[in-house]
């Protein structure tokens, strides 16, 4: 009997994380992941898995998720994106669908990942689910120099946890950028990996510092000696993007 070759089809994919609960199946609650695996096993009639290049949790958006799935079909990759969107909801978007070499992987492949994250001390109705409305006053300048403890390898424990039982909590932050950008706060980071809720951790904690209720030296024991950060909060989810992932 003859078995069809099997394709690996990579998608750039965009998503409102606000009524998901993150990108991974699980076995109550809808998610993205979950959400796409029906409309594209629906689309070309067969089982589709889909592998992301990482989780991201409740709430949590992307501009440039990506993730690949293996499959039969002859269809045309642009056949295929117009057909997965007319078919999604609203929420999520593919941006991009493209055939790959087999030994590509979503998440192996990747070598750095771009989350931002984005303040604003306005009120109003349409920022309340892309960012974190925080109407005080924060001091930019010290957060910029937090932010430098943050650079380089870590054991980043104090700020979250491995995505496996046992796993890693050591990561290399690449670049760590804060700047206001149309009256907003918009903070860029570049890692190799991100634990659970660790850019929401170091969020909140150069928002600590921002509002001057932490030092610098309270997150300088943080970052390089593991210990708790003091009254540590995480960012609300609504302001953070997975925004680029590099391969």
């Amino acid at each position: 009997m003859e078995t069809k070759s099997l394709r690996r089809i990579k998608l750039l994919i965009a998503y409102d994380g606000t009524p998901y609960l993150g990108w991974q199946v699980q076995a109550k609650g809808q998610t993205v992941q979950g959400v796409m695996e029906k409309v594209l096993s629906k689309v070309l009639k067969e089982r589709i898995r889909l592998v992301g290049s990482g989780r991201t949790d409740t709430g949590v958006h992307a501009l440039g998720q990506v993730a690949h799935f293996d499959t039969s079909t002859h269809l045309d990759c642009e056949v295929m994106k117009r057909a997965f969107n007319a078919n999604l909801p609203q929420t999520v978007v593919v941006r991009a669908v493209e055939e790959v070499d087999t030994g590509f992987h979503a998440r192996f492949s990747a070598v750095k990942r771009q989350y931002r994250y984005f303040i604003t001390p306005h009120r109003l109705p349409f920022w309340a689910r892309y960012t974190w409305i925080l109407e005080r006053e924060l001091d930019v300048s010290a957060m910029k120099n937090a932010a430098e403890i943050f650079l380089g390898e870590h054991d980043f424990k104090a700020f979250g946890s491995p995505t496996s039982p046992g796993g890693s909590t050591v990561r290399c932050v690449y670049a760590l950028r804060i700047k206001r950008k149309l009256n907003r706060i918009e903070i860029v980071v570049e890692a190799n990996a991100f634990l659970k809720r660790m850019v929401r951790n170091m969020v909140g904690a150069l928002v600590s510092v921002g509002e001057r209720r932490a030092c610098l030296d309270d997150l300088k024991a943080s970052v390089e000696e593991g210990v708790p950060f003091k009254g540590l909060k995480p960012a609300p989810s609504s302001g953070l993007f997975l925004w680029k992932v590099f391969y």
